[in-house]
Formats: C-alpha cells, sequence, structure tokens
C-alpha cells in the first residue's frame, strides 16, 4: 500500500521507503511543481531521510531522474530531453528494453506532459474511477480560488506540514490499510495517541 499527501497548492509528497529486495529505508521524496506563467512550469524534485540513515550520494546528486544526466544546468534547468530533440528517445531500447525508450522516470513523466502541449483542453478529458486524486486536487485548486475572490483564506496556508509523511508497505489484510499506514503518515495522531 503506498499513501500520498497533496499539499496545497503545489506539493506532493510520496513514498520513497521500498528499496527493492524487501529492504525499507526511511527516505520521502516529492516535487513541486510551481507555474512560471500560463503556459509553464518549473519542478522540483527532492528526496530526505527522517531517519539515521543519510541519503546516497546518488541520491543527492538526482539518481532518480532529477540530476545532470536528464537536467541541464546551462539552459535554465530545463530537460536534457525535450520535444526538440524527441525527449531522447532511444528506439533500439523502446524496441527490445523498455515502453518509452526514454531514460528516467522523471524524464519518461516530462516527455508525457510536454507532449500534450503548453494548453489542453480539459473539456474534451473522460476521467474515470483511476483519476480520482486528480478530480479531488482540481476540485480543492477550485475551490481555494474562489475562497481567495471572497476574501478569505484557502487551506494549505495555516499551520505547518513537518508532521506529513508519505508511507509504504506491504501490509497484512487482516487489519485496516488506514489502521496500518496512518499512524506512520501524520505524526502528530501518532503523538496525540501516546505512542512515539
Amino acid at each position: 500500500m503506498r499513501g500520498y499527501h497533496f499539499v496545497m497548492p503545489f506539493t506532493q509528497i510520496r513514498p520513497s521507503q521500498n528499496a527493492g529486495g524487501g529492504k525499507q529505508r526511511t527516505v520521502i521524496s516529492g516535487h513541486h511543481w510551481v507555474p512560471m506563467d500560463d503556459e509553464n512550469c518549473m519542478v522540483w524534485n527532492w528526496d530526505y531521510s527522517y531517519g539515521e540513515e543519510e541519503l546516497s550520494e546518488a541520491a543527492r546528486q538526482g539518481g532518480g531522474g532529477n540530476g545532470p544526466l536528464y537536467v541541464d544546468y546551462e539552459n535554465e534547468f530545463r530537460g536534457k530531453g525535450n520535444r526538440g530533440n524527441d525527449w531522447l528517445i532511444d528506439r533500439e531500447t523502446q524496441r527490445t528494453a523498455t515502453f518509452t525508450g526514454i531514460d528516467g522516470i522523471n524524464a519518461q513523466d516530462r516527455a508525457v506532459q510536454e507532449s500534450m502541449g503548453p494548453i489542453v483542453d480539459r473539456s474534451l478529458e473522460h476521467l474515470g474511477p483511476a483519476d480520482k486524486a486528480i478530480i479531488a486536487m482540481r476540485r480543492l485548486l477550485l475551490e481555494a480560488v474562489n475562497v481567495v475572490e471572497d476574501g478569505g483564506q484557502p487551506k494549505g496556508v495555516a499551520g505547518t506540514y513537518y508532521q506529513l509523511r508519505a508511507m509504504e508497505k506491504v501490509l497484512s489484510k487482516a487489519t485496516p490499510w488506514r489502521d496500518q499506514l496512518d499512524p506512520e503518515m501524520y505524526l502528530d495522531r501518532k503523538t496525540a495517541a501516546g505512542t512515539s
């Protein structure tokens, strides 16, 4: 089970505890999608360790697709793969190894996002059950716009989010997943319950 957080207005906190091979680590990752104008967005990808284990050097250098292999630091931090170079698709890799032929998960995400063009007509979308998070996020953003227009304070601007963690674990079927993950995802609730 994987539990994420969306923090208004543009932050995603996602779990990164699964190190593969059954090994767990104390790492959380996320993104900030910050609009630059009506057609462009700057994305910051980040990782941190909430335990005693420090981040590896690969993680510090953006080993998940954020670092110098994928980002052109000399060109305003734009992706090295882009529309102009077909996102560096390797057709032989695509034919023999991976569906996309694009190296790096973030580079693949960027190709999908950018290939739609700068403005998409959302009235042509057909969202379904797998899109519940998108639907909820859009409702929150529209609600925030209305609240601000009416002179109010939208959700997500007060308090702190230091006690939030995204979490992923293999869980027992015997106990509801929220009972197992919520104490790890909402540390303020865990502290209030008298556990540490």
